[in-house]
């Protein structure tokens, strides 16, 4: 008797043990599992690449680059473009400050940006912007003019003059300043711009 109860009492052992292995097993293959799925989302979300825009004719036949030696935008609709753009890279907060300052980028070259950066820093300077918690905006006061067009360094260019009022709106008091502004709108490639135009470079011609 005392040997079948013994013997009745390793069997149980055994039987625990390796049902305690077998869930250990589960849970280790389970924590793999959850793991490696964390590790995948983490890998496809930084290697995620930007989508690929092409601009599209009727029937949605993707349209071939246009040269740059062209104009390709029609005077008026070059002119709006400037319009619309010179407005939307005057707009900021103090709260979304950065992000309407990485929305602005989409109009401008490399260089257009940084010479435009040099320029924003004395008409709408971060620090102030915090420090008086602004708001500012632009609104054109004249209509865009050309002032010159043509081929610049391979690819069609415009120099375009437009006359701006910038509003300040800020804790201690609200002002305005106007401002005459030469941009220089240069032909960029329709591949990965869907304007065909980039903002190169911003003169402040003369202010008050």
């Amino acid at each position: 008797m005392a040997s079948e109860g013994m013997q009745i009492v390793k069997l149980q052992d055994d039987f625990y043990r390796d049902s305690f292995v077998k869930l250990f097993a589960v849970i280790a293959s389970i924590l793999i599992a959850i793991i490696l799925l964390i590790s995948l989302s983490i890998y496809l979300y930084v290697s995620k690449q930007p989508p690929i825009t092409f601009r599209v004719a009727e029937g949605w036949r993707v349209q071939s680059d246009v040269s740059v030696e062209n104009a390709y935008l029609s005077t008026p609709d070059m002119l709006q473009w400037v319009n619309d753009a010179i407005q939307q890279s005057f707009v900021y907060d103090f709260y979304h400050y950065n992000d309407q300052l990485k929305t602005s980028t989409d109009y401008f070259t490399p260089g257009g940006w940084e010479r435009f950066l040099n320029q924003l820093n004395i008409y709408a300077n971060y620090t102030n912007v915090q420090t008086y918690k602004m708001f500012i905006n632009a609104a054109p006061t004249g209509a865009p003019i050309i002032l010159q067009q043509g081929l610049l360094s391979g690819r069609y260019a415009w120099w375009v003059q437009l006359p701006i009022d910038i509003t300040y709106i800020g804790t201690d008091r609200t002002r305005n300043k106007s401002l005459t502004l030469q941009v220089l709108v240069v032909r960029v490639s329709t591949l990965n711009n869907l304007s065909g135009v980039s903002i190169d470079n911003v003169i402040v011609a003369d202010g008050s």
